[in-house]
């Protein structure tokens, strides 16, 4: 799909969703910054479009409707949702029940709600995972974010920031990816901790940057497989991104497939998979 059309699409969809529930079309600086988060989206060339996310209660739900849902739906997962963020260097808002607010939740809960329902049991347990923290427009020191880790309130962090102009997978591998983060932290004390178990699995010459947030407001493209060894070119800007790019490609079934293909010729992609599967299943309670 070109990026014209793409956009296209997408502003029709944003245009629909709003015009169906009553109120004036999005004005002028509104669409575009839609379609800036468009282009701006790091997984826009690696997205499958026909991938969707069932809706998690009807068009008409409120906000409260809609955070009931998520209550029920992560207290089964022995979790809670959080409404709010309040962090030293971070900044969201609460949702409220206009009808933008309440199309937002709605496609967030539909992505990170089976996203963290795919984990084995006692995994977030295990992990300390105690919160999941859902609001809009978070930006971690100025910088516009979709997903963050707070291993300091034990919480991992998801937030609809234009949601509607992204890849709908890829927000889901930002889930995971955001998790990753966070099950490092707690196996570490540290998220950028570089373990040499990890850097063993290398091929000779990997070299990393100067860590994820330096790709950061560039257009970045997070295209798949640049190199033996790497999962992807956001993989290559720190041990700690590699680590959670693996883990996302791994848990997010619209791109998993392609992992198992590449791991098929990389040894070195190969057994950074595996390792990842074993601290998995190190924090999945035995039945």
């Amino acid at each position: 799909m070109s990026a014209c059309r793409l956009l296209s699409c997408l502003a029709a969809v944003l245009l629909s969703a709003c015009a169906s529930a009553g109120p004036p079309a999005p004005s002028a600086a509104d669409a575009q910054a839609f379609e800036h988060a468009a282009q701006q989206d790091s997984m826009r060339s690696e997205c499958d479009w026909n991938v969707r996310y069932a809706p998690v209660a009807p068009q008409e739900a409120s906000v409260a409707q809609l955070q009931a849902i998520a209550t029920a739906r992560l207290a089964a997962l022995q979790l809670a949702p959080a409404w709010t963020l309040a962090m030293p260097g971070s900044a969201a808002h609460a949702f409220t029940d206009s009808a933008q607010d309440r199309a937002g939740l709605q496609l967030l809960l539909s992505i990170v709600l089976p996203a963290m329902e795919r984990y084995p049991a006692g995994v977030f347990a295990r992990t300390g995972l105690r919160h999941v923290v859902l609001v809009k427009d978070l930006s971690v020191d100025g910088q516009r974010r979709l997903a963050m880790p707070a291993p300091e309130i034990d919480s991992v962090v998801y937030a609809d920031n234009l949601l509607a102009a992204l890849c709908p997978s890829g927000m889901e591998l930002r889930v995971h990816h955001e998790y990753y983060h966070f099950i490092e932290f707690r196996l570490f004390n540290d998220f950028y901790y570089r373990d040499p178990a990890w850097l063993a699995l290398n091929p000779p010459g990997t070299a990393y940057g100067q860590g994820g947030a330096t790709a950061y407001g560039k257009g970045f493209q997070n295209l798949g497989h640049p190199q033996p060894g790497l999962v992807s070119l956001y993989a290559a800007y720190g041990p700690e991104e590699d680590k959670a790019e693996v883990f996302g490609w791994m848990m997010a079934p619209a791109y998993a497939l392609r992992l198992e293909q590449w791991t098929a010729f990389d040894p070195a992609l190969l057994a950074k998979r595996q390792l990842l599967r074993d601290v998995l299943s190190s924090k999945t309670a035995s039945y």
